[in-house]
């Protein structure tokens, strides 16, 4: 069994960025963890051609956080540039305040 959740697969979207140039975008906007802990998520780009799929770059993301639901501190306002996206059409839950749990 996976620690990870939902969408673990993202094409690349053409999109503005906060300073409305354009770029290209991998969006993972239903992907969870879960378990418990820190961890480093390998995000790696492919190519695929007629020959097959070649691997072309990979990196690895700052430390994140997973929290248990009683340890769980709230979920944040979402970024500007998460709700820049949704508003050009990407699937994101976007948070429109800053939701404490008690």
């Amino acid at each position: 069994m996976s620690g990870l959740a939902g969408q673990t697969v993202s094409s690349m979207y053409k999109l503005k960025d906060y300073d409305n140039n354009d770029g290209g975008f991998f969006v993972f906007g239903d992907l969870s963890v879960r378990i418990e802990g820190q961890f480093r998520l390998r995000f790696t780009l492919f190519e695929i051609t007629t020959q097959g799929v070649i691997s072309l770059k990979s990196i690895i993301s700052d430390i994140l956080t997973v929290y248990s639901t009683k340890a769980f501190p709230g979920m944040l306002e979402s970024t500007f540039l998460s709700r820049s996206f949704s508003d050009q059409g990407v699937r994101l839950r976007i948070r429109k305040e800053h939701r404490v749990q008690m």
